[in-house]
Formats: structure tokens, sequence, C-alpha cells
């Protein structure tokens, strides 16, 4: 086919694993749905992962579908920032998202900041009546902002026993939280009485085929093609990481465009390992990526001290190194080695395999060792 005008780039650097999200995310969604439909009391959740893995846009995914038994209502707490009224902001914040979802006027602001519980415990009712029975269930977004306004003491210690107050009202309300940490790392107190019963469900890397078909099959009417050896190149790059596919796959649409269009150099219509080079040979690539790499960099810095000496370390190494050699780089002794390990192996930043210790991304140690 003839390809006349600049193609219309279909890959998403903005929310990662949007357009075709199920069917690159097909077995967490149906997980999902089993939860919410297959049961007569809808089950709270936590969608824990690397970053960028696209936690929100599975959320986002629920918020957008049509479904006779629930309706998922989505809030991004990261646009919370600082509060000064306590819970009855992060209720008012709620209530405005329930509010636009279906149609029901939200409380009175005042009288839920002066009550914030019984004002929207009183909302919630009204918004199941609204459903007809159907379930609701309120997606809270960047789950890590609930934890850092209760430190900050901008929360009081008890907030989430007042959300587990909530579920427990009403067999149709459930709460589904995205964030970056396993509940295993959710250690406080004021944590313990609403995640004793509630789902952890994994968002990981793609796998080798579902990243082919990302990249393949952005959409119905992409018109260029891959050649194998290219969209395994990407993988072994990115190791299937959401975010980094669909930005290289965005920048080669790009290159592809400038040479055909804007340098008039015809070209064949189908990406090489040569066109995946020559994207990753450029600063572009690490530009438009900033936000992941320096938000997994500054993960490091947070519980386990030592992770990024070890990543410094580690970035020297494209192929990987024992444990004996990062602890002779660090200097860090066994314990605070094995501390630091294990954190980076949970966040999905390092890979041990057989007593290798490695990058997981590959571009991100290019980036550290940059």
């Amino acid at each position: 086919m003839s390809i006349t005008q600049p193609i219309e780039n279909p890959y998403i650097i903005g929310d990662p694993v949007e357009g075709n999200l199920s069917v690159v995310r097909e077995e967490i969604i149906r997980k999902l749905k089993e939860l919410w439909v297959m049961s007569s009391q809808l089950q709270s959740v936590v969608l824990y992962g690397h970053r960028r893995m696209g936690k929100g846009s599975i959320l986002r995914y629920f918020a957008r579908s049509c479904s006779a038994d629930f309706q998922v209502v989505y809030v991004n707490l990261q646009g919370l920032g600082a509060i000064s009224q306590g819970m009855g902001e992060v209720f008012l914040a709620i209530s405005d998202e329930i509010s636009d979802a279906i149609n029901l006027p939200p409380p009175n602001t005042d009288e839920l900041l002066k009550l914030p519980q019984r004002t929207f415990k009183l909302y919630l009712k009204q918004a199941i009546q609204k459903l007809d029975n159907k379930g609701l269930i309120i997606a809270l977004d960047e789950f890590e902002t609930i934890e850092d306004l209760i430190n900050a003491q901008q929360l009081p210690p008890n907030f989430m026993a007042v959300l587990r107050g909530f579920v427990q009202m009403s067999p149709k309300i459930a709460f589904a939280f995205a964030g970056l940490h396993t509940l295993e790392e959710m250690t406080e107190d004021y944590f313990q009485p609403f995640f004793a019963s509630v789902i952890p469900i994994r968002v990981g890397f793609l796998n080798r085929a579902t990243t082919r078909q990302l990249l393949a099959n952005p959409n119905p009417d992409f018109l260029l093609n891959y050649e194998l050896e290219a969209m395994d190149r990407i993988y072994d790059l990115t190791f299937g990481q959401p975010y980094l596919v669909q930005l290289l796959g965005f920048l080669l649409v790009r290159r592809y465009n400038d040479q055909m269009f804007e340098q008039g150099k015809p070209r064949e219509s189908v990406f090489t390992v040569a066109d995946v080079e020559a994207i990753i040979r450029q600063n572009e690539l690490f530009q438009n990526g900033r936000y992941y790499f320096t938000g997994v960099w500054c993960q490091a810095a947070q519980d386990a001290p030592g992770q990024q000496d070890i990543l410094r370390g580690l970035a020297d190494y494209p192929e990987g190194c024992s444990r004996a050699t990062i602890q002779e780089i660090t200097g860090l002794e066994e314990s605070k080695l094995n501390d630091a390990l294990e954190t980076l192996a949970r966040h999905d930043v390092i890979i041990e395999t057989e007593g290798n210790l490695r990058f997981a991304v590959e571009l991100f140690r290019r980036w550290v060792e940059s």
C-alpha cells in the first residue's frame, strides 16, 4: 500500500496502554470482573506494581466502560496536593467525581467539611439508590498520597478505618486502590484494619508476545510494520515496560514521518533493528522518558538504604554481576545489602538469576550509567 501522507501516531506516551488495554491487560481485567461481577458482595482490591505500568489506565478503563453490575468512579489523588480541611477535603474530591459519573448533585460543601463522615456516608447511600442498587466502586489512583497526608498529619490516622466503615455499610460499595507499594510494605497500624480483607493484584511487565502485539497492532488502521527482530529488540531494551514500549513506538513513527514527509527521503514502511538503534542513540528518548526514569530512581531513595548505591554500581555491568561484586563496589554490610536488593527486586527494578544481578529494564540501566 502506498503511503502518501504522514501517519497519525497511534502510540500514547501520556497514559500507557490505553487504546488496546483490554488486549494487553486481558488477565487483570478478567480477574477484576470476576471480583466485581461473580460475587454477591463487591471486593475491594489493590493494584500494585512498577511505576507507569498502567495501573491507573486499568481503573480508567473500567470507569469508562458501561456495566450492568457496577459503576467505577475514578479519582486521582495526586491532584489533592496539600490539604487543610482534613478528610472532608478528600471526600469532597471523591464526591465531585461521583457527581459527574452518575449525575447526582454533590453534598453541601460546608456540611461535608464540618461533618465529613456522616455527610459522605449519606451521600454514598444516595448514590447506591441512584444506581438502582448497582455496585459502586471508588477507584483511588496514586494511593501513596493518602500515606503521605497521614504522615504529614493532614489526615487523621483513622482515615483507613473510616473507609473500611463505608465498605461495611453496604455490600454494594468497594474501593480499588492503585499504587507502587505491595500490601506487605503497608505496615503502619492505620492500614491494617482495611487491608486485611483487600485482594492484592500485581500489575507487572508485559511478556514478549504481548509486547509484539502492542507494537504491531496499536490500532486496526496502523499501516506500518515491524521486523520481528526489531520488536524483540524493543522488548530486550524495555523488558515489556508498557510506557517505554509505547514511547519507542511513538518515536519510531515520528522518525518515519520526518524522513518521508519532512526530509523527503523515501524508505520502507517496515521498522528494523537499525531504526530502533537510531532512536535509542538520540537523547530525545531519555528526555521524553525522564518522568519514568527519575520516578524509579527517586523511589530507590526510599525504604531500605543503599538502593541507589547498588544501582550506580550495577549500571557498569550490562550483563549483570554477582552479589559479592556489588558488595565490594558499594561497601554495604551484608544485612543492608540484602535488604536493599530485596526491595529493588520487589519493586521490579533488578532481577537475580542464578546468583547474577542485573537491571530489569536495560534503558533504565543506560539512564543510570549516563
